[in-house]
């Protein structure tokens, strides 16, 4: 092509050079090289672990940067879309290099420091003396950064990257930002784009932090009316913490403004179901996808007992959600009222998890709710078959404790050794293994737990029924 490359349309142009920089991607060395300190004295050279993929479209636009000035900047721009920013967290990360004999022969084992905060700082530095790049950035994640300074970095950084679609942060960012911060972070940018997706990842912290008392600080940005979540699309809370974690309040704070298409609160333990229905309903004519999965302590033992407090039904809060599709949740109880509306739109896998049935109790102490969960079961079956004839695939699963039902197979799947020995080997009288187990689809974990078993509805009540089996 020669020459007229340089002549093609930019759009056309840009659709080559990415498939170029894909290309390279493949071909260059995608790992990191260190040392080994336990296995000689001379320390031995070993492979870290891959490198970061913003690491790796910077390798693989090298040779672009390097033709002209418009190339260049498609290439910085190319490189930039997404940033991994993360703590340096004490691993020796000796050398990144394209060829491991380039290491050097007698690698040094001596200690060297450094900054863990190193690539926070220059990022700072790097988009202050030059905005221009900042807004190249589509997407930017932070891992490691909870203290008050390094929020305050994290805050410059973010104020230069008008562009910014997708931005995952420490959940500390929720209690030192200032309205300001926020504000800015949650407003159109001057080219009109505006953040659509944000992510709060909360961890727990060594007793010394959680108890510092410089870190015992909330400037309360949610209080503010100018924090306006309404342009978001995705709001994801996961993880617990020690330290100031994020509740049912925050929740509520956000629920204001937001009208949200997805919500996923993952990994919890102080968000109950009063800040998840707040959510839900300022964007039930908006809201497509829904998690709810609180922090567990072993297999399914429903973590959550707590109601909405306004004596609201869950179970019509979610399927007042019109438009929702995905769903897999945790409630305190359900009934056939989750499954009675033959207009909802779900579709594809759908998980519920839950302790107990509306109005009666937990399934483990209330004979009614057994009998009752029958009831819900044959309505799980309706509406799959409601959604069968408009041409949409749905499959529900409801789990109970350590058990997984199956509606649309009438299967209960579950561990049912203790069972077997009860009945001296009479029951069940049909059973074929599963490919599931006490965490779902992604079967043992090879701790304790026996390998689960699948029999029918029927033989699960007449285990029960007998003491065989318990919910």
């Amino acid at each position: 092509m020669g020459a007229e490359i340089f002549a093609l349309p930019y759009e056309l142009l840009s659709t080559i050079l990415e498939a170029a920089a894909s290309s390279n991607t493949r071909s260059i060395q995608n790992y990191t090289y260190g040392v080994d300190t336990t296995s000689n004295a001379k320390g031995q050279r070993i492979l870290r672990g891959q490198l970061a993929p913003d690491a790796l479209r910077w390798l693989s636009t090298n040779a672009i940067r390097h033709v002209n000035r418009q190339w260049h900047d498609w290439a910085v721009g190319y490189a930039l879309q997404d940033l991994y920013i993360r703590r340096w967290r004490g691993s020796e990360r000796w050398r990144q290099s394209r060829q491991l004999d380039s290491i050097h022969d007698n690698p040094s084992k001596d200690v060297v420091y450094r900054d863990p905060y190193c690539s926070l700082r220059k990022t700072v530095d790097l988009f202050t003396s030059y905005p221009a790049l900042a807004s190249s950035v589509r997407r930017i994640f932070f891992d490691g950064f909870y203290g008050v300074e390094t929020g305050w970095m994290i805050f410059r950084i973010l104020q230069n990257c008008d562009s910014m679609d997708t931005v995952s942060l420490p959940w500390t960012m929720l209690r030192y930002g200032s309205e300001e911060d926020w504000a800015n972070i949650l407003r159109r940018g001057e080219n009109g784009t505006a953040l659509s997706s944000l992510g709060l990842l909360a961890v727990d912290l060594k007793q010394s932090q959680a108890t510092d008392f410089a870190r015992q600080r909330d400037k309360k940005p949610l209080d503010s009316l100018q924090v306006d979540f309404g342009q978001l699309k995705r709001i994801k809370f996961s993880g617990s913490s020690n330290l100031m974690p994020i509740k049912d309040d925050d929740l509520i704070s956000v629920s204001r403004t937001a009208q949200l298409h997805e919500l996923q609160i993952t990994g919890t333990t102080a968000i109950t179901t009063r800040g998840l229905v707040a959510l839900t309903r300022s964007s039930r004519n908006t809201l497509r996808v829904l998690e709810h999965s609180p922090l567990s302590d072993d297999g399914f033992k429903h973590p959550d007992a707590v109601s909405t407090g306004d004596g609201s039904h869950l179970c019509e809060e979610i399927v007042s959600c019109r438009h929702l599709s995905s769903l897999a949740i945790s409630l305190p109880s359900i009934c056939r009222d989750l499954f009675s509306d033959p207009s909802i739109a779900w579709a594809g896998d759908v998980q519920i998890r839950a302790a107990g049935v509306c109005g009666l109790g937990s399934l483990k102490k209330s004979a009614n709710a057994q009998r009752s969960f029958s009831n819900i079961l044959s309505q799980a079956r309706s509406l799959i078959q409601t959604q069968k004839e408009k041409d949409v695939e749905l499959n529900i699963e409801i789990f109970i404790d350590h058990l997984i039902f199956e509606p649309a197979k009438s299967l209960v799947h579950a561990d049912l050794s203790v069972g077997e020995l009860l009945s001296a080997g009479y029951w069940p009288s049909w059973q074929k293994p599963s490919s599931k187990g006490p965490y779902g689809q992604t079967g043992q974990y090879g701790k304790d737990e026996q390998a689960y078993s699948c029999i029918s509805e029927d033989e699960f009540v007449e285990g029960l029924r007998k003491g065989y089996i318990t919910f």
